[in-house]
């Protein structure tokens, strides 16, 4: 049976080669796990050097709670009061605790303008000018710790970082007690300028009412107004003179009783006048009495007030120096850097994976070049011993059943027919070191012990490597003489004994200048060569470095293309393939040679190479 060059036209093999499963995924990693252990290993050291390298940070933290009610003096009546804290008031408090002015007031409470541990005061060997210094360590302060609360509540957690345990705990404690301080001396100075203003007003108000009373007392002896008989007095005697007058006779007498009571009448009224004016300067004393007992009452309650106003907060959790350094944390960050570096070698295997264009197995080449493989030949293992040195004809003679005999014995049984006919196969390669010559060989050896007649011819006169591994002496021989009979091919002898089957023949392949002419004798010598032997074998120089396997292809009843497993590239199958077609050459198979079983299998590209050596045990 022949091979179909039709066969492996379909390229439906091409889906399950793209898709890349959890299967793919896992033979990727299988594929490249030294590397990925080497990217993994190096990630970690230069993680492990790095954290080495970094200052430790230590982290305190201390909590402080609002009281829910605050409580101020009210500066319309001077009175204390208290209202709920506002989310408004408590955001406003949290950007009090992150200012400067406070971190200031932190910096002197610590002592920090003149610790040199915290920020030098000198550059080199130059003192700092105090208002950078200063700047400086305000900078510093600010950015060693945070404030934040959670969701509504009244708690303020404070998380202090710094390079010292003890001053990281410091900070987180100095930050309440400054506010409470704070907050307790705001309340206690509203409170004392309550104070003052009060005592102030208190002593204003007993002037003017000294005044007043004074004023008050002044007009009432003016007006003789303490004589309280006055009154009824002046009634009587108007009483009187209007009863006198009724009764009088003379002119004289009516006009000077007249002039009395006019005057005792307008004395009355001065004095109700007077009288009136005393109440409303009575009435206005008495208010003026009020506002100076109400001040008093105040200055008194204020005064009594002044030390039990309450602290605007309260810290309920204290900050101890942490035993451990929180940054950098070395178990997280190496198994960070372990996971990363995971995920980092996956994707450079990946990539490789992706960018690795070399043949693997046979539904990559059968994908690639459209065409059928014809065989599997696995790499004759060093535990061949002395006998792989020897050659690769003894080795088949000798181990006729081991892994690379038996893929050898299956790849040339697709030349096995009932009919007579004999069949000129071609052996070529895209490159050189593919492996042609040795695979040619052995196709040859194995089809002469399975009974085939076979003849190997050498075409690579550049090289003769066939001629070289069968231990032939003869020189390349013209295409002519051939033909006329000048020259014949010769039995294969080895350690003086004859290959039963199998022949050689070493072939000039420039031999005629005439290409049609060599043509020609090409045709007629396949004819002659199909008459005489079942299969004949012809080793070419590689197709993409000379012309030679082109020139010489019309001998060929079909052609295989030799790929060295995990050497040859997609590019020079492709390219290879893709010339002898445009030539007209019967390229019909592919033909993997020194596959790695072991590693072939490990690295789990697929295929059957690894059962070649099926049954090897029960034979050997």
């Amino acid at each position: 049976m022949k091979i179909d060059a039709q066969i492996g036209s379909d390229d439906g093999g091409s889906n399950d080669f793209d898709r890349i499963g959890l299967d793919g995924f896992w033979l990727i990693l299988r594929r490249h796990l030294r590397l990925m252990a080497l990217i993994v290993f190096a990630v970690v050291a230069a993680t492990y050097v790095v954290v080495e390298r970094l200052e430790e940070r230590f982290t305190a933290r201390a909590t402080l709670v609002l009281t829910g009610l605050d409580t101020r003096v009210r500066q319309t009546d001077t009175q204390l009061e208290s209202f709920e804290l506002s989310r408004a008031v408590i955001e406003t408090e949290m950007d009090v605790l992150k200012s400067r002015a406070f971190a200031d007031q932190l910096a002197m409470h610590l002592g920090l303008y003149d610790d040199p541990t915290f920020v030098s005061p000198t550059s080199g060997d130059q003192p700092i000018d105090p208002a950078l210094h200063q700047e400086q360590v305000l900078d510093k302060i600010q950015g060693s710790y945070v404030v934040f609360r959670s969701g509504e509540s009244l708690a303020i957690d404070i998380i202090a970082t710094t390079n010292a345990p003890a001053l990281a705990a410091d900070i987180a404690n100095a930050i309440p007690t400054v506010y409470i301080e704070n907050s307790l001396s705001e309340q206690r100075d509203n409170v004392s300028n309550s104070i003052v203003f009060l005592r102030e007003r208190v002593e204003t108000l007993a002037e003017e009412l000294t005044l007043a009373e004074i004023e008050l007392a002044n007009f009432i002896r003016e007006n003789k107004l303490d004589d309280e008989q006055l009154p009824d007095r002046l009634r009587s005697q108007v009483q009187y003179l209007t009863t006198f007058l009724k009764t009088a006779d003379a002119d004289q007498d009516t006009e000077r009783l007249q002039g009395e009571l006019d005057r005792v009448e307008t004395e009355l009224q001065e004095r109700t006048r007077a009288e009136l004016t005393q109440m409303r300067q009575e009435r206005l004393l008495e208010v003026q009495r009020l506002r100076y007992q109400t001040a008093i009452e105040k200055l008194n309650e204020l005064e009594t007030q002044i030390n039990l106003v309450s602290q605007g907060a309260r810290q309920v959790s204290v900050a101890r120096p942490p035993v451990a350094a929180s940054w950098p944390n070395k178990k997280s960050s190496l198994v960070i850097a372990a996971v990363g570096g995971l995920v980092l070698a996956f994707v450079v295997a990946l990539i490789l994976d992706l960018m690795n264009r070399r043949l693997w197995n046979e539904t990559q080449t059968m994908r690639v070049s459209g065409l059928p493989n014809a065989g599997f030949l696995p790499r004759i293992g060093r535990d061949a011993g002395a006998m792989r040195r020897q050659g690769v004809v003894r080795y088949l003679m000798a181990k006729p059943h081991t892994m690379f005999a038996q893929a050898v014995r299956s790849a040339t049984g697709l030349w096995f027919d009932d009919s007579n006919e004999g069949w000129v196969v071609m052996i070529t390669s895209g490159l050189p070191h593919e492996g042609k010559s040795t695979v040619t060989v052995a196709l040859g050896v194995s089809s002469a012990l399975d009974g085939l007649r076979t003849l190997v011819i050498d075409m690579d006169s550049h090289r003769e490597a066939a001629a070289r591994l069968l231990e032939a002496t003869t020189k390349p021989a013209k295409l002519a003489d051939v033909l006329e009979g000048k020259v014949a091919p010769s039995p294969v002898i080895l350690d003086g004994r004859t290959v039963e089957g199998l022949d050689f023949l070493s072939l000039d392949a420039r031999s005629g200048s005439n290409l049609k002419e060599q043509r020609q004798q090409l045709s007629e010598l396949r004819t002659e060569l199909r008459d005489t032997y079942d299969l004949v074998i012809v080793d070419t120089p590689p197709v993409l470095v000379v012309d030679d396997t082109v020139r010489i292809g019309v001998l060929a009843d079909e052609i295989w293309q030799v790929v060295r497993w995990g050497r040859t590239s997609e590019n020079v199958l492709v390219d290879t393939v893709e010339r002898l077609k445009r030539d007209g050459l019967p390229i019909t198979a592919t033909l993997i040679n020194d596959v790695d079983t072991r590693r072939h299998q490990r690295l789990g590209y697929g295929g059957y190479a690894q059962y070649y050596n099926y049954g090897e045990g029960y034979y050997s």
